[in-house]
């Protein structure tokens, strides 16, 4: 299928979308008005110029939405090519990062990922370690307390200073230890995925250069349940060129209780002022009816 061909079937501003490839962009879409679609059309019309399926990166929420988007990919553009690209969760592209680059953090490649399970065994034995009982240190709340750290970039030593004095501060010993005993394990737990791939990047120029080369050009979806980390990782991976299309809603963000902040999508214009001349809203609805968007956008 030729670039005229897919822009073709999308409306006016969806084709914006599709074909605004240099630079930032700032997709704004509400339910049903074609968002994965917009994903897929966009990467299939990057294809379509001759743009190396390779240097595309995509990156979603769920292992369901990726999996769609490969699907509509590789019915738009042969499977060949879509299965070249890039696409998935933050925490899979972060796992595939870190399976080739963790030694320089002092893991080994084969490092495992703790379940629920072992990080409540971990906090346990970490809380034990410090002296601490349950009734010190509940292991619910004390995971709570290590994973909000952790999306929001502390590193132990930083939430023990942040803690000192505190009503944290059982906890943030606690995540010292913890962390610790990870590390002892050869173990990422869930939350380390992306902030080590952070780490990675940031502290590593070398490295930071070599996947800039390689994604050209990166999509989020769902930008809007992007937390602080996630950012901070998509800004790296953009790097100066700055070929970075965000789709989101800003009245939809599902994902605040671990992080995510709306701010992200509705300062994108800050963090990226080239993006000022490149906003586009796709309003026209595919899936409801007059009378439910208006009773939707009430409530909202």
């Amino acid at each position: 299928m030729t670039a005229e061909e897919i822009l073709r079937q999308l409306n006016p501003e969806q084709r914006r979308a599709a074909s605004t490839i240099a630079g930032p962009v700032l997709v704004l879409a509400g339910a049903g008005t074609g968002k994965t679609r917009v994903i897929t059309y966009r990467i299939a019309y990057m294809l379509a110029t001759g743009i190396a399926p390779e240097h595309i990166l995509g990156m979603t929420f769920t292992n369901k939405a990726a999996t769609e988007m490969k699907e509509r990919l590789a019915a738009l553009a042969g499977a060949e090519a879509a299965q070249k690209v890039t696409l998935g969760t933050f925490h899979a592209f972060a796992c595939r990062l870190l399976r080739r680059e963790i030694a320089v953090l002092g893991y080994l490649p084969n490092f495992t990922i703790a379940d629920d399970s072992d990080q409540k065994s971990l906090i346990k034995q970490a809380a034990a370690a410090c002296g601490f009982t349950r009734d010190d240190a509940p292991v619910p709340q004390a995971a709570v307390y290590i994973s909000r750290c952790k999306n929001a970039m502390l590193a132990p030593e930083a939430a023990r200073r942040e803690a000192a004095g505190g009503g944290d501060e059982i906890y943030a010993q606690i995540y010292a230890r913890y962390q610790e005993l990870l590390m002892l394990q050869n173990m990422l737990d869930f939350d380390d995925l992306l902030l080590f791939a952070y780490q990675l990047l940031h502290d590593h120029p070398e490295i930071r250069g070599r996947y800039q080369e390689r994604y050209q050009y990166l999509l989020v979806d769902e930008y809007q349940d992007t937390n602080l980390v996630q950012f901070e990782l998509i800004k790296l991976l953009a790097g100066e060129r700055q070929n970075l299309c965000v789709v989101g809603d800003d009245d939809q963000s599902i994902y605040g209780w671990r992080g995510a902040d709306a701010g992200n999508i509705l300062k994108f214009t800050d963090h990226f002022p080239r993006a000022a001349q490149q906003e586009i809203k796709l309003e026209q609805n595919y899936r409801s009816t007059n009378n439910i968007l208006k009773a939707a956008n009430a409530a909202i």
